[in-house]
């Protein structure tokens, strides 16, 4: 690799992870910036990455008013039902909400969570015995290599199978919760 396209691997690599462009940072509403950080359950490292990217141009970050909107925001994110949306949508959790709504956020959200990740599991099984079963119609295949696709083919059946089981334990546990979860409104 030459120096100079080493350089723009680096200088891409360092601008992506900029979170704002110079002139977001010179027109930044810190405190609606806040806002959507929370709403998003941002932690507070996302303003160590806005602080990064501004200092950058030159450009102060108002920490006071990145945080109030980011309560604020913190306030949308945090309430139960959406811990069950952010684990189905397969979003990982990192404790920024308060501490008297964290333990049952973090169960209901961990619950949906497993939920996303057996239907991902059964979906990854469902493709590759999609896989395994069009290439037995490939003439080039010796009579092992079949009997080793059926053997895989098998297998992908017995973990089908075993994620059908854990994603019915995982939407029982869920629904479970979504019904207590109606308890605390």
């Amino acid at each position: 690799m030459t120096k100079r396209l080493i350089g723009c691997v680096l200088a891409l690599f360092l601008t992506g992870c900029a979170t704002l462009s110079q002139q977001d940072c010179k027109r930044a509403d810190w405190f609606g910036l806040g806002v959507q950080d929370g709403r998003a359950g941002a932690t507070t490292d996302r303003l160590n990455d806005h602080h990064k990217a501004c200092s950058e141009y030159g450009v102060a970050v108002n920490d006071s008013q990145y945080f109030a909107g980011r309560d604020q925001g913190l306030k949308d994110y945090c309430r139960l039902e959406n811990a069950f949306k952010e684990g189905l949508d397969g979003h990982d959790y990192r404790h920024v909400c308060p501490p008297e709504i964290d333990v049952v956020f973090s169960r209901y959200h961990s619950a949906a969570h497993s939920v996303h990740k057996e239907r991902a599991e059964i979906q990854r099984i469902d493709n590759e015995l999609s896989r395994k079963e069009s290439s037995l119609g490939d003439s080039k295949l010796t009579d092992k290599e079949r009997a080793r696709v059926r053997d895989d083919i098998r297998q992908l059946g017995h973990d089908r199978d075993r994620a059908r089981d854990d994603l019915y334990y995982h939407e029982r546990q869920l629904n479970e919760f979504r019904h207590e979860s109606r308890s605390y409104y």
